[in-house]
């Protein structure tokens, strides 16, 4: 998460911080503390990982108009995003782990994928890191009507010019300072026509925000 009080705006990073370059990109803008978890506040309100119904709540505990300023949330493609979320859930998940170490099987993607919710639990548990569980959530429901704009993670250095020209701040990055981690595909062949079926059920208003070259950003705002 990302606050400008000077230029009022506000950068919502993806659950999975999939723009870890955005910190770097947004640095000379941002001015206000962001504590790196939310049990180390310290001496500020907003933590990394908020969400935007949890960063208006710090706004109006600090008597700031959250909604005066520009939300801009980053998204990520739903077919990837959930094949990454399934791959550090079998990497860090302790249980999946000693499953694993013990000769047993974990349960497969598609299994997996009919167990989440795009909102609510999402692919998490009771006291669960918050990636888990706001990872697998809709764009609709990450935002929750908070946000202005959204921006492509796959394409975020040309979204977020587009958005700050609108604001009239000259972005100072280049494409050059992305990550550029190119697409998986074999992300791809682990999704059969009845997932690939769930994913656009599920995630209809995230895929909308793919369609055409110059998709509507506010579209799901």
């Amino acid at each position: 998460m990302f606050v400008s009080h000077r230029c009022q705006f506000v950068v919502f990073s993806d659950p999975l911080t999939s723009c870890a370059w955005l910190e770097k990109t947004l640095a000379p803008w941002a001015d206000q503390q962001i504590a790196p978890a939310r049990q180390r506040l310290g001496n500020t309100l907003f933590f990394k990982g908020m969400s935007p119904a949890e960063a208006e709540v710090a706004f109006d505990r600090s008597d700031l108009p959250f909604r005066n300023y520009t939300r801009i949330a980053v998204v990520q493609n739903p077919f990837r995003r959930m094949a990454q979320l399934y791959d550090r859930i079998a990497e860090t998940d302790p249980f999946w782990r000693l499953r694993r170490k013990a000769g047993w099987p974990v349960p497969e993607f598609g299994t997996w994928l009919r167990s989440t919710k795009p909102n609510g639990k999402g692919a998490g548990l009771p006291y669960g890191p918050r990636w888990r569980r706001f990872g697998a959530w809709s764009a609709d429901a990450w935002a929750d009507g908070r946000v202005t704009h959204f921006v492509r993670a796959e394409n975020a250095d040309a979204d977020l010019r587009h958005v700050f020209r609108q604001m009239g701040i000259v972005p100072l990055f280049s494409a050059s300072e992305s990550d550029g981690r190119p697409h998986r595909f074999h992300e791809m062949l682990r999704y059969d026509a009845a997932t690939i079926d769930l994913i656009r059920q599920r995630y209809g208003a995230d895929l909308q925000l793919y369609h055409g070259t110059s998709p509507n950003l506010r579209l799901v705002a």
